[in-house]
């Protein structure tokens, strides 16, 4: 039993580095690229946040078969999805009607102008301060910039669209004022600002988001002195992230990571009392009942307290849906409703694995337009699928179709953008 246990490890470490490892070889992105850069970093921190919770507070530790059994849930439905993007991915390329509207797609849209995408990004921080000023009333702004751990934790309640909005608006800003930066230097000297701001949000996973993603910018650039300069980068984010979690759990030592890193020791709790016939499965409720989810409390305050993954929250939880504090259960949102086949069928029959094949055969082959140090055009819409793909946490609190709308009305917003009169810059008069 226990070379099982250790082989489910070792599938939780494949079904990860799979994917990225795949396409940079078939692509030939090069070692540190948008897929591998994320990878290498998230690693140590997945492999803290998965197991060292079970090691602590588990009997039995990573042999307990409950923490076994979350751990082999979530590798199938990693692997299974992986697969089937990369088989979207071959049918978009290999179909030839299909690779033929691709590339007209890519190209289609108009040609982007950098000069207008510097303002895009002014825009859109202007609208990340505003949403951030609305969310912050009720805990009042000042109170917010001295502790955002505490606003993040306990005061989105009522105004939770005002917190996704700043996140996107947020990221978007970041997104085109790094992509579209005159300099490698300007791109560097930006990341204080947006570290900074995303710091205001409180949370350590947003924080590390946007520091990888100017290490992304800056490999794709070639830029020369990447790993001194992606060190301080990531240390600041690093930093920030120590900080805001020990403001929350009063410790940074292995003790308060395992009691945060909860997410497979909840899951255990659950396959426990699932396959011991206390828990049934929902049969639809917890997926129907999220659809709560895409109505603002705002818009329709008699919405339910509990729905979703509510249910089990309140289950082992009681009181943590209505104080905004609910513990993760990972793997469990695909299980619970149907069992196994819901975590198989979620996998291969979904929509994310067609778009994200579409994306990454649209993108991939044609990363190297967003090189800026090149100068080589490319279209808008090319320029929007790499934001879907590389925008940190972009729409991260949408669901379909509030995502699909604010995508929709951001896209126009940079559409408008580009076509503003701008006198060209040097570099900009040089290309035409």
């Amino acid at each position: 039993m226990i070379i099982l246990y250790a082989a489910n490890i070792v599938f939780f470490f494949a079904a990860l580095v799979f994917g990225p490892v795949y396409l940079t070889n078939r692509y030939k992105l090069g070692r540190l690229n948008i897929l591998t850069i994320p990878l290498v970093i998230s690693l140590p921190i997945v492999s803290l946040t998965t197991f060292t919770g079970a090691a602590f507070f588990l009997e039995d530790g990573l042999l307990n078969p409950y923490f076994q059994y979350a751990l082999l849930v979530n590798n199938v439905h990693t692997f299974l999805a992986t697969a089937a993007t990369l088989f979207f991915i071959r049918v978009f390329e290999r179909n030839a009607v299909l690779a033929h509207w691709i590339g007209m797609f890519a190209r289609s849209g108009g040609e982007v102008r950098p000069e207008r995408m510097r303002v895009a990004a002014g825009i859109f921080f202007a609208l990340f301060l505003v949403s951030f000023v609305l969310l912050s009333r009720s805990f009042g702004l000042l109170s917010w910039i001295a502790d955002p751990r505490t606003g993040y934790q306990l005061h989105r309640t009522g105004a939770g669209q005002w917190y996704a909005f700043s996140l996107s608006f947020l990221s978007l800003s970041l997104a085109l004022s790094a992509i579209y930066a005159r300099t490698n230097f300007a791109v560097v000297l930006t990341a204080p600002v947006f570290l900074a701001a995303v710091y205001l949000l409180g949370s350590k996973s947003f924080i590390i988001g946007f520091a990888v993603f100017y290490v992304v910018i800056l490999s794709l650039r070639r830029f020369k002195y990447l790993g001194p300069v992606a060190s301080v980068i990531l240390g600041v984010g690093a930093v920030s992230a120590i900080v805001t979690f020990i403001s929350a759990l009063g410790g940074f030592g292995l003790q308060e990571i395992s009691s945060y890193s909860d997410y497979y020791v909840n899951a255990a709790m659950y396959y426990r009392d699932y396959l011991s016939g206390k828990v049934p499965l929902y049969y639809g409720q917890i997926s129907l009942s999220g659809l709560w989810s895409v109505v603002p409390r705002s818009v329709y305050p008699g919405k339910p307290v509990v729905y979703g993954m509510g249910y089990i929250d309140e289950m082992y939880f009681p009181g943590s849906v209505e104080g905004t504090n609910t513990p993760a259960f990972i793997t469990v949102d695909y299980f619970a409703d149907f069992g196994w086949p819901q975590a198989v069928l979620s996998a291969v029959v979904s929509p994310a694995s067609v778009i994200s094949g579409f994306l990454y055969a649209a993108l991939l082959p044609r990363l190297q337009v967003f090189n800026q140090n090149r100068r080589l055009p490319h279209s808008r819409f090319l320029l929007y699928l790499f934001l879907l793909i590389s925008a940190p946490f972009f729409l991260f609190y949408f669901d379909f179709p509030l995502n699909a709308i604010l995508f929709s009305l951001t896209m126009g917003v940079i559409n408008l953008a580009n076509k503003l009169r701008l006198a060209p810059t040097a570099s900009e008069a040089e290309v035409a």
